[in-house]
């Protein structure tokens, strides 16, 4: 099955993150406010980037910067032509520099092809496919594919999640020297989402396991970048050994910290698990 999930729930920064980690080989299908793109990931580098009339780096920026749409993940899949090579973390640093100078490329939606029609997109070959017409049909299904992939467990109110209380014992100094903010929440020019910094991706607690579980977890990441505090968004009692598996390797991670307003803050995300 395809994954598939919402922008203002999981950033495509984050996405790309786990699929780095994890090095994947896929291709995320992003259908945004702004328009239609896509980005490839080779052995977790990313390769390709395109967003309609953009290509290379500026495309892969307006991906990032995208903060409403929706996004579906196929493994396995490669481009047409490379236009990106270099490693993710990198790429979205510098991606972040960009968003936050304000110099954010802006797309122009491609035109369709002269003399098309609605018929004609209806009936056209795999070619026509992929323009607009086939992201027609890729965002219902998106709606669909939502709600039984595993990133539809990553769906909560945002106002209620901000709420959420600290660890056993309390929150380190750091985390509670002022108020944690939900990630969905950061959208402002000066604000960021916590990126991974340090962190891989975890030893299946089954080797013998035919099909591996993403498990989501619910991260407080403090302001100096540490995680606070995890647990399991919404746990299953025949995953436990995974859950605990996947506890025990995001406490180990580092981010750099989530800004509002361009200072750190504490931060609730949350952060789907894979297993190598």
């Amino acid at each position: 099955m395809k994954l598939a999930g919402d922008l203002a729930e999981f950033s495509l920064a984050d996405l790309v993150q786990v699929a780095g980690i994890a090095g994947r080989t896929c291709c995320i299908r992003v259908l945004a406010a702004d328009g239609n793109g896509t980005l490839h990931l080779h052995g977790g580098e990313v390769v390709s980037a395109v967003f309609e009339n953009l290509s290379g780096f500026d495309a892969f920026v307006a991906l990032v910067a995208a903060r409403a749409g929706h996004f579906q993940v196929e493994n396995g899949a490669s481009p047409e032509r490379r236009n990106l090579q270099g490693n993710v973390q990198k790429l979205l640093l510098e991606a972040n520099t960009r968003i936050e100078a304000g110099n954010l490329p802006q797309p122009r939606r491609r035109p369709l092809p002269t003399g098309a029609t609605t018929a004609a997109a209806a009936t056209a070959g795999p070619a026509h496919a992929a323009g607009r017409g086939w992201w027609i049909g890729i965002a219902a299904a998106l709606m669909l594919l939502a709600a039984v992939s595993w990133l539809a467990f990553a769906r909560h109110d945002a106002a209620a999640g901000a709420g959420d209380p600290p660890a056993a014992g309390g929150a380190p100094a750091a985390a509670a020297s002022q108020p944690a903010v939900e990630a969905t929440l950061l959208t402002g020019p000066r604000d960021a989402v916590p990126s991974l910094i340090a962190g891989a991706a975890p030893a299946s607690p089954d080797p013998a396991a035919t099909l591996k579980p993403t498990i989501v977890c619910r991260l407080l990441v403090a302001d100096d970048g540490r995680v606070a505090d995890a647990k399991i968004y919404r746990s299953r009692l025949d995953l436990a050994t995974f859950e605990d598996a996947a506890l025990d390797a995001v406490r180990q991670y580092r981010f750099a910290p989530g800004r509002r307003a361009g200072r750190p803050v504490p931060v609730w995300i949350n952060w789907p698990v894979t297993f190598r």
